[in-house]
């Protein structure tokens, strides 16, 4: 059992931690999966459909089969989309909300920074938190069924030097920089293959119009909506707002950091402050998308 800058106090906060970020990851990636099953059925049972139509004439059986698919892969659309219902939604953001702020604790806590500066009374103070975060999410421990804590050590950190490597750098490097230029990537993804079905379509149209080809007019609306879907599926991901947010984000890390660089002798006030504005740029970015995601 690790005993780095902590107690059993805080080594029970890290694994219960570890519990509600692991429920955290769990429901996001099922409501990560039922968005891309949606998409992939409203694709299915627009190709289909008019595949069956088309086909009807050559082989009945063939086109009875495809329309047979194509209405069961409509049919289970909604069925997937529920899984992504707002209710879902809301119990993911809260259970990341309870998952960071324990981390956040822990972090301070480690560190004898701000309200955990007092030897005598820290431990009572991280305990009485973070009972008081659990309970008032005491309807979500449903979700934490089943989880067992991970096997982790404490982080390595006694210190401000440490809280400022390990939480401060670690959120700026680690997490916040990499995932505003992941956001990028999906958001081009979704830009490109926009632009690449709305020219798909409009080839379509020159060939249908020029060429008098019902079979390429009949696959416009379907690649029409195709698009819209794919533009949906992106927008209800928010890659866009997302990347911008965790762009802002870092960089308000990266000024909180260079003002700590520029003070020649820091205090334990520069210090309490530093840990401070840390949680609370970190608290508000979560705040933020945590709103965003949840107004649907």
């Amino acid at each position: 059992m690790s005993t780095i800058g902590g107690t059993a106090v805080a080594e029970d906060v890290w694994r219960t931690q570890s519990i509600w970020s692991q429920a955290a990851d769990r429901s996001k990636a099922g409501i990560d999966r039922a968005r891309t099953v949606t998409l992939c059925c409203a694709v299915t049972a627009g190709v289909l459909g008019v595949a069956a139509s088309q086909l009807m004439g050559v082989s009945a059986h063939l086109g009875r089969t495809l329309s047979f698919l194509a209405l069961l892969a409509a049919g289970a659309a909604p069925l997937a989309a529920h899984r992504a219902a707002p209710d879902r939604v809301r119990e993911w953001t809260r259970l990341r909300s309870v998952s960071e702020e324990l981390k956040s604790q822990a972090y301070v806590y480690l560190a004898k920074l701000d309200h955990y500066r007092d030897p005598a009374g820290r431990d009572a103070e991280l305990l009485r938190r973070a009972e008081e975060m659990q309970s008032q999410a005491a309807d979500l421990l449903p979700a934490l069924r089943g989880i067992r804590p991970a096997d982790r050590p404490l982080p390595p950190v006694t210190d401000v030097t440490g809280y400022l490597a390990r939480r401060l750098r670690g959120q700026l490097d680690g997490y916040y920089r990499p995932k505003a230029e992941e956001m990028a990537r999906r958001a081009r993804r979704v830009e490109r293959s926009g632009i690449a079905l709305a020219a798909l379509a409009a080839l379509l149209g020159a060939v249908a119009g020029a060429f008098t080809v019902d079979q390429a007019a009949a696959w416009i609306p379907v690649v029409a909506a195709i698009s819209a879907a794919v533009v949906s599926h992106g927008a209800s991901a928010r890659f866009v707002t997302l990347e911008i947010e965790y762009s802002t984000t870092a960089d308000e890390l990266e000024r909180l950091l260079r003002w700590w660089q520029r003070l020649e002798t820091p205090t334990d006030a520069d210090a309490d402050r530093l840990a401070q504005r840390t949680e609370h740029i970190v608290s508000v970015q979560n705040e933020g998308w945590m709103a965003k995601w949840t107004a649907e």
